[in-house]
């Protein structure tokens, strides 16, 4: 059956959401825009266990949409990255989350890739 979810959106899907954590991942961090997080911090802030953010995290820093900066301390954060060429897919994706029933086309949408 074929979901109806915009192009745009399911191509940023397919490149982008590998599972269930890095779509809480973006959706968290895109309403924290101003805050920088470790994640740690994330992992604790979204009730997940560190090693499940470490991967997604990771991949996000690879694609560019996360920014990594390291504090004085010489601990590493991320932000999002304004300056990503992903950046304007990104805001689309969130706003395209912002509706009830596209989330719910998108977690279909998942479970069809069968992601976890």
């Amino acid at each position: 059956m074929e979901i109806d979810i915009p192009s745009d959106i399911k191509k940023f899907i397919d490149g982008v959401v590998d599972s269930f954590v890095m779509w809480d991942l973006l959706i968290f961090t895109a309403q924290r825009t101003g805050e920088i997080d470790t994640p740690h911090r994330t992992a604790q802030l979204l009730g997940r266990m560190e090693m499940e953010v470490e991967k997604p995290f990771s991949k996000l820093v690879q694609l560019g949409i996360f920014a990594v900066e390291k504090k004085p301390d010489g601990s590493s954060s991320c932000r999002i990255n304004r300056e990503s060429p992903l950046f304007p897919d990104l805001q689309r994706f969130i706003a395209f989350n912002s509706v009830q029933e596209n989330r719910l086309k998108i977690l279909s949408y998942l479970l069809q890739k069968k992601i976890n």
